[in-house]
This record gives structure tokens, C-alpha cells and sequence, in this order.
């Protein structure tokens, strides 16, 4: 098979074992990698990257690793979704929420309507985006996770930091009986990624998506650690006003989010956190496409149909656009 089709970490035939869940995981960057990385020992992994160039270089490299951990051999493919999904059991979403559309395309009509759908992105857009690209609504789950990974080179990742995921079925799409999502999260819980499986998750993904705003554009227009937050009076405080407004817009939407206090619990995630340099401050850093849109950019809009008032999120979002094209 062409190299251009489907690569091998070290070309070694991998037999199929019907016991072990298939997982296809989409994305090969720091999140997709430290997944494929992390759950190969217990599950048969596919990779599904950008393109030849990124199978050629973990072709070369043997595998997929987190640093300092030992490579794993999973199959990688580009450009053969027909390969890549044949008798999978999950699709793992793990690319950028930017290139959802486009990386979801491809797949639609190589995708049986048994495979269960997870969605490790940022933000809240998910279930939308995949009902565009996929016409699916059923078997659809969200998986807001706080891992903090950075990609050193392709099929190698940092674990930069633990954090947790929390898994759950977006609203009318579980089966009754179906229990993907408890054989995901043991495999999780063996690879060691904390994770809780939750009900609603829409509330869940809301509570991730505030304290995103708080501090993804904070620290990434002020090229400083998550910690630093808490440091600075003048950053704290635009870090907490992002907050509250991404709360308001929250429950306006009828989301009851999991805690009283939008602020304390943005700043707990600080503390958790305070080594990071978070994805949009890397982002920046490098000159790549930020995920703004997701953060910033789905508050401004759904404040604006819902007549709400976010200047704080309307002054980040126009912020980071144009560092972006700077």
C-alpha cells in the first residue's frame, strides 16, 4: 500500500483483535497524538493525520510516544478514509475546531451509523459541526478535557500537564444499553487519563467553555503562564469579567452551569493549571490560526441574538484577531 495511503508505525501487520475496541482517532496533532500515544497498549488505534508528510515522519520515527514513554506502532492513515474507518467501534474528534468541516467532510460517507462519535474540542460547537459535516445526531458525545499537551514533532507529544475529561452524550443521543462511553473511559482510566463519564454534558462543556475565555485570550494577548493570572491585579480582573460574561450568555441559554460562582471557579482552574502556556498562547507565539472563533467568538454571537451586552469578549475577540493577522 502506498505510503501516501496508510503508513505503519514500524510496518510490523497488526492482527485484529474482535475482543479490543477500534478507535479512530482524527487529528494528529498534541491532542490526537497523546490520545493514539496513551491508548494503543489496550485499544487498536488508527491515526488519521493532515497528510503524506505527516505519515512519512511517524512512519520514520517508529511510531507515535509521549516523551519519555516508550513508541507506539498504530496504523496511520492520510487521504483513505475508506481504510481508516472500516469495522471501527469510536471516532475520536481531536483537530482543531477551525478545521472541523473540512476534516469531517471527507468521512461521511465511509462512516457506518453503529460508530459512536466522541468530540475532545474546544468550545460548544461540536454537536453542530458534525451534524453539518456528517448528518448525524445519534451517537454523538462530547468530551471537554483539561489534558495540557504540546507537539514536539509529528507522533511525538509533551504531556505538558494532567487534567481530566469528562464524557457524556450530547442531549437525545445515547442508546439505551449502549456502553461505549463505559468501555472508553476504562480505557482511559488503564492509560492513565482521569475522566468521569456525566449527565447533562452540555452544562459540563459550558463550564470548561468559561473558563476558556478567562484565560486562553488573557494569557495568549499578554504572553504570560495561566498562573501569572492570579499574579497580575490588572490581568486577574480582565480574566474575571470574561468570566461573568461568558456565564450570563451561559445561563440566558438555559444552561445551569455547576457552580454558583463563575470567577472562583476560573481561577481554580488557574491554580490547577499554573505551569501552562496555553494553546492560544503557543498559537500566537508560532503564527498559527487561533481558536478564538470557538472561545471569544461563539460568546459574542449567541450574546448578540440573545441582546446581551459582552464588551470584555468583544474586545478579546477583536484582540486576538488582529495579533493573528499582525
Amino acid at each position: 500500500m502506498a505510503l501516501t495511503d496508510r503508513a505503519r508505525g514500524n510496518g510490523k501487520p497488526q492482527s485484529r483483535e474482535r475482543t479490543r475496541v477500534t478507535i479512530a482517532i482524527l487529528g494528529g496533532g498534541a491532542l490526537g497524538t497523546l490520545l493514539a500515544a496513551s491508548l494503543a497498549p489496550y485499544a487498536q488505534i488508527r491515526l488519521l493525520v493532515r497528510d503524506a508528510t505527516q505519515t512519512r515522519a511517524i512512519a520514520l520515527r517508529g511510531g507515535v510516544a509521549v516523551e519519555g514513554e516508550a513508541t507506539r506502532d498504530v496504523a496511520v492513515f492520510a487521504n483513505a478514509p475508506q481504510l481508516a474507518l472500516a469495522a471501527i467501534d469510536v471516532l475520536v474528534i481531536a483537530v482543531k475546531t477551525y478545521a472541523t468541516l473540512a476534516a469531517l467532510a471527507p468521512l461521511r460517507t465511509h462512516l457506518a451509523p453503529s460508530v459512536a462519535i466522541v468530540s475532545f474540542q474546544n468550545g460548544i460547537d461540536a454537536p453542530g459541526d458534525i451534524r453539518s459535516s456528517l448528518g448525524r445526531t445519534d451517537r454523538v458525545a462530547l468530551a471537554p478535557t483539561t489534558e495540557a499537551a504540546m507537539l514536539v514533532e509529528p507522533g511525538l507529544v509533551r504531556h505538558a500537564a494532567h487534567g481530566a475529561t469528562l464524557l457524556g452524550w450530547i442531549s437525545g443521543a445515547a442508546r439505551s444499553g449502549d456502553d461505549t462511553l463505559v468501555r472508553l473511559a476504562a480505557l482511559m482510566t488503564r492509560a492513565g487519563l482521569a475522566n468521569e463519564i456525566v449527565a447533562p454534558i452540555e452544562a459540563r462543556a459550558w463550564q470548561k467553555l468559561v473558563a476558556s475565555l478567562a484565560i486562553n485570550p488573557t494569557t495568549a494577548l499578554a504572553g504570560v503562564l495561566n498562573g501569572d493570572l492570579l499574579a497580575v491585579p490588572a490581568l486577574r480582573e480582565r480574566a474575571a469579567s470574561l468570566a461573568r460574561e461568558a456565564a450570563v450568555v451561559a445561563r440566558a441559554s438555559g444552561i445551569v452551569l455547576p457552580y454558583a460562582d463563575p470567577v472562583a471557579y476560573a481561577e481554580s482552574v488557574m491554580r490547577e493549571t499554573a505551569p501552562n502556556r496555553s494553546s492560544m498562547l503557543r498559537d500566537l507565539e508560532c503564527g498559527r490560526r487561533t481558536e478564538i472563533e470557538a472561545i471569544a467568538g461563539t460568546i459574542v454571537r449567541r450574546a448578540a441574538a440573545l441582546g446581551i451586552a459582552v464588551p470584555h469578549a468583544r474586545a478579546a475577540l477583536d484582540e486576538v484577531r488582529a495579533r493573528t493577522k499582525a
